[in-house]
């Protein structure tokens, strides 16, 4: 879809119909904190910068960014996600909002996932993470499969985020797939593969699959065959068993497969500051576009993805800046 058929989309109209709509997503949960400073020179001892401290903002990311971004889209919201018993897990477990249903699974021998970026005069210079990434025991993974179950019957659809960091075993992997399955749910899988090989198809036979560049290769490692091509798309949804697969491609905008088909879209024409948490946001508006339309539903997530984009932080975008803002 180009700009100008984009304009014509009715953008209000779609996101309105959001509201009517209850997601029931699953995921790790990465509480962000970005600490802003001002370079004032190097070290005297050591090559190293030295800046003074300036603000320091806490965000919550990785799968509750889906969360935020599907809440601020107008949808409804059950969220089944992995704490441990810290201080970073109650900015968590304070989250408020009429939309949203929180599902903790609490892991009193596991830290919360926090990830801790330095930016230094727009650069960011340094990032430390707090992270457990040991697999979740069978008994919490049991546990989370049964709150899972007990919440599938009241949503529209199913999403995972699975980052990585331990919750998403391949044992409650199989079991989300399995019951969506029997419940006639469809289900959105993204799955980080980042310094993590690609554990994709523990997931095989979810409706549709989300991904990267970096992860459709890793999953297909053909150089003949270009990222975007109808061959690559077709061999992707075999060995996942996909009714659809999406290839988000950041400045190239995404491709994707859906109904034997293949559907291109731009990206939006956007000032990009901050990328992190693009494919986040790429993945609520999608799931709540639905695959009918394939066409617009691509041309909304990369609209509302390069809106995230904008943003410095992991925040989703404003809905009326969304509605409202020209192109895309």
């Amino acid at each position: 879809m180009n700009a100008s058929e984009s304009d014509a989309v009715d953008w209000r109209q779609l996101v309105d119909a959001f509201s009517e709509q209850r997601v029931l997503l699953i995921g790790d949960v990465i509480v962000d904190v970005y600490v802003y400073g001002t370079a004032l020179g190097k070290s005297a001892e050591t090559p190293t910068i030295v800046a003074r401290e300036g603000d320091t903002k806490w965000f919550l990311g990785g799968g509750f960014l889906v969360a935020r971004n599907v809440l601020e889209l107008g949808a409804r919201l059950d969220f089944v996600t992995l704490v441990g018993d810290d201080e970073a897990s109650r900015l968590v477990r304070t989250f408020q909002h009429p939309g949203y249903r929180a599902l903790l699974i609490e892991d009193a021998d596991r830290r919360t996932t926090v990830k801790k970026r330095f930016w230094v005069d727009g650069y960011k210079l340094l990032q430390f993470n707090t992270l457990d990434n040991r697999d979740l025991s069978p008994e919490l993974t049991e546990r989370a499969l049964e709150v899972f179950t007990e919440r599938i019957e009241r949503c529209d659809v199913v999403v995972v985020s699975d980052y990585r960091h331990g919750f998403l075993t391949p044992t409650l992997a199989r079991g989300i797939v399995d019951l969506c399955a029997a419940k006639g749910k469809t289900l959105y899988v993204d799955s980080q593969q980042s310094q993590s090989a690609a554990n994709h198809e523990e997931y095989s036979g979810a409706n549709v699959f989300v991904l990267n560049e970096k992860e459709a290769h890793a999953i297909l490692p053909d150089a003949e065959v270009d990222e975007g091509s109808m061959a690559k798309l077709e061999n992707l949804a075999t060995i996942l068993q996909a009714e659809g697969v999406v290839i988000k491609r950041g400045a190239a905008g995404a491709v994707a497969l859906f109904g034997g088909r293949r559907w291109q879209s731009e990206a939006a024409k956007v000032t990009a500051v901050d990328t992190c948490g693009a494919g986040d946001a790429f993945l609520a508006a999608l799931c709540l576009a639905g695959t009918d339309d394939p066409e617009t539903a691509l041309a909304m997530a990369n609209r509302w993805a390069g809106l995230s984009t904008c943003i410095h932080g992991t925040d989703p975008p404003r809905r009326a800046e969304f509605i409202t803002s020209p192109g895309g």
